[in-house]
């Protein structure tokens, strides 16, 4: 079924580590988006620093309920979706999860109370929504479309923050030169101090 509130752009990835899961009730509370952190990640086939502004997900807690949760951005694979979505939070995009009561969902559940497994984003920049500075090396996210939240094995918002993420449609084949986006990330990281 069509959103029309669906932009058309791609949908991005982006991943963080911060979260809680309470098994009683099979829910992960988690911050599902960072505001104001730098994130380093190819866009358009270039690295780039990224940002998501405060504010880039107004309103997005209407449709909590349409809001899947995956694993590894695969969406064939669901284990739940948002109950609840705080876009207002300081910290971020705050995401309340329910987890279903299936093999997947208890694995789930599991792996992230282990912190095996971190959340990911798969998002869309709305049109106007980003603003490209310091001669497009960095962009800042100002308007965005919540796709998707995934469960991954390693997050974007980590450490150094060396994870690029699969630009594209969420049905497109990630990309085919992962290694070398990961080094070019490396570099980019590398020759602007973060």
């Amino acid at each position: 079924m069509s959103d029309p509130g669906r932009p058309t752009s791609p949908i991005e990835f982006r991943s963080v580590t911060d979260f809680a899961v309470r098994f009683a009730d099979r829910t992960i509370e988690l911050v599902a988006m960072p505001y104001g952190a730098d994130a380093a990640v190819v866009v358009h086939g270039r690295p780039c620093m990224e940002s998501i502004a405060a504010g880039s997900f107004d309103g997005v807690e209407r449709r909590a309920n349409r809001v899947k949760v995956n694993r590894d951005h695969d969406l064939e694979r669901t284990v739940g979706r948002a109950v609840a979505l705080h876009p207002s939070r300081t910290e971020g995009l705050v995401a309340e999860l329910r987890i279903a009561r299936t093999p997947l969902g208890d694995e789930t559940l599991a792996l992230a109370d282990d912190q095996a497994l971190e959340p990911s984003v798969g998002f869309a920049v709305m049109p106007g929504g980003e603003r490209w500075l310091d001669q497009r090396a960095r962009r800042l996210v100002t308007k965005a479309f919540l796709d998707h939240i995934a469960m991954v094995p390693e997050g974007a918002y980590e450490g150094r923050i060396l994870s690029v993420r699969a630009a594209g449609t969420a049905d497109a084949p990630r990309s085919a030169t992962p290694n070398l986006d990961q080094v070019r990330a490396w570099l980019y990281a590398d020759n602007y101090g973060v």
